[in-house]
C-alpha cells in the first residue's frame, strides 16, 4: 500500500509542478509523429494502386518476344493435335444395366416439419 501511495503523491507533485503535462504532451507528439508516418505511407501505396491496367489480352511491355525456335515447336505440337483422331465415343454399358437397383442413388425423401420435434 505505501508504494501505491507514493505513486499517487508523485503524480500529484508532478501535475502541480507541470512535468506531468510535459510528459503528456511528449508522447501525444510522438504518437501523432507516428501516424503521420503510417498514413503518408499508406498514401504513397494508394497511389502507386492507381496505374493505369493495360486492357484484357495485351501483354506487359517487359515481356520479351518468344523465340522462333518456341514458336516453331509450338505450331508442330498444335498440327500434330489437329492430326490424332479423335477417341471412339464410349459404348453403352454391357449387360443388364435396366436391371440394376438405383433406388439407394435417389435424393432422400421431404417429410415437411422441424426434423429435430419429437
Amino acid at each position: 500500500m505505501d508504494k501505491a501511495k507514493k505513486l499517487a503523491e508523485q503524480a500529484q507533485r508532478e501535475a502541480k509542478d507541470g512535468t506531468l503535462k510535459e510528459r503528456a504532451k511528449a508522447m501525444a507528439d510522438q504518437a501523432q509523429a507516428k501516424i503521420d508516418e503510417v498514413q503518408s505511407q499508406f498514401n504513397e501505396r494508394q497511389q502507386g494502386a492507381d496505374k493505369p491496367v493495360p486492357a484484357p489480352g495485351t501483354p506487359p511491355a517487359e515481356t520479351p518476344a518468344p523465340s522462333p525456335e518456341a514458336t516453331t515447336a509450338a505450331a508442330e505440337t498444335v498440327a500434330d493435335a489437329a492430326e490424332t483422331p479423335a477417341a471412339p465415343a464410349a459404348a453403352p454399358p454391357s449387360g443388364d444395366a435396366a436391371g440394376v437397383d438405383r433406388s439407394h442413388e435417389a435424393a432422400p425423401k421431404v417429410t415437411g416439419g422441424d426434423p429435430l420435434a419429437s
